[in-house]
């Protein structure tokens, strides 16, 4: 199946990066010093699918969140956490899961500590 074109208004189309060109543009506007690429980054991290994942990464950085608590920091669906879960061990991100169904990071390739 071939994968659909969206288009963010204001930041054209998302099919034209792959994920982790979207990911790395979204760790360097986090560092940039400029008001505009700080407004910018707020918008990615809002807006798109990308910036829930770093979202998401930094929130599992910071605490050590059960899926409920992922579910109301992020306002997404369990199954929408699921698949960034999923997503993010695509790009080389571990999980550990403790006795209480807490979530940690394991390991962050280096490519990725620039979000956090």
């Amino acid at each position: 199946m071939a994968k659909k074109a969206t288009f963010i208004r204001g930041l054209g189309s998302s099919s034209v990066l792959s994920d982790m060109d979207w990911i790395t543009i979204i760790g360097s506007l986090l560092h940039d010093k400029t008001a505009d690429g700080r407004e910018l980054a707020q918008k990615l991290l809002a807006k798109t699918k990308h910036g829930r994942q770093v979202r998401m990464l930094r929130l599992i950085t910071r605490k050590k969140p059960t899926i409920l608590d992922m579910q109301k920091a992020t306002k997404m669906s369990r199954r929408t956490i699921f698949r960034y879960l999923n997503s993010l061990e695509d790009y080389g991100v571990r999980f550990n899961l403790d006795e209480s169904f807490c979530y940690e990071l394991d390991r962050l390739p280096a490519s990725l500590k620039r979000l956090l």
